[in-house]
């Protein structure tokens, strides 16, 4: 069933699991480039990028983020500055400052991403964020990002939001019902592409 024919109601484990989960696994090929998503809990996914960068995966990695809703310093540069600490050389890191959700960490990176590298000679990208918010990030990327750009998805699998985990405990039981609910609206309003979901 398309994503935007699902209605809440019928939201449970099981339906939350395929609609949230159901993203290509990272395929382990390098990049050209690793786009962190920005958040305001930044350590899982810095870590994550940074072990990608370690692994030689990609020589670059690009922070999104701007303030957010209640930040006084950009996400993107918070990111930065941690990853910085944990060894990655400064001429490394880009950084977008001005966007504040998925859609506008995917437009302001377009233009970040074509100043650096001009966008005909980016073919894939490593796409880092929390488990929960990769599937959204697929389907924004999909419905703005040049259609030749491949991917590879990565997200710590230990996460206490992932797949396996997130049903453990009450606060992770309602951000990831929250961000169900919303990519369905998002996919009744056209603001990612749709998704037929297998199973349901």
């Amino acid at each position: 069933m398309l994503l935007s024919k699902i209605e809440e109601k019928d939201l449970n484990v099981q339906t939350i699991n395929q609609i949230l989960y159901s993203f290509p696994k990272d395929d382990l090929k390098g990049g050209d480039c690793i786009l962190v998503f920005g958040c305001k809990k930044i350590e899982e996914r810095v870590q994550v990028a940074v072990k990608l960068y370690n692994e030689k995966r990609a020589a670059y990695l690009l922070f999104t983020g701007g303030l957010g809703k209640e930040g006084t310093i950009p996400e993107a540069i918070r990111m930065k500055e941690m990853a910085i600490s944990l060894g990655i050389p400064k001429d490394a890191i880009l950084t977008e400052e001005q966007s504040n959700n998925t859609t506008e960490n995917v437009l302001c990176s377009l233009l970040t991403l074509e100043r650096k590298f001009l966008l005909q000679n980016i073919h894939r990208l490593l796409i880092v964020s929390h488990p929960f918010h990769l599937q959204r990030v697929r389907l924004t990327l999909s419905r703005y990002m040049p259609k030749w750009i491949e991917y590879s998805y990565c997200y710590d699998e230990n996460s206490p939001l992932s797949k396996e985990n997130w049903i453990k405990k009450e606060k992770t039981k309602e951000m990831i019902e929250k961000e169900a609910k919303g990519i369905l609206y998002y996919a009744r309003n056209g603001y990612i592409d749709d998704l037929d979901i297998e199973g349901i």
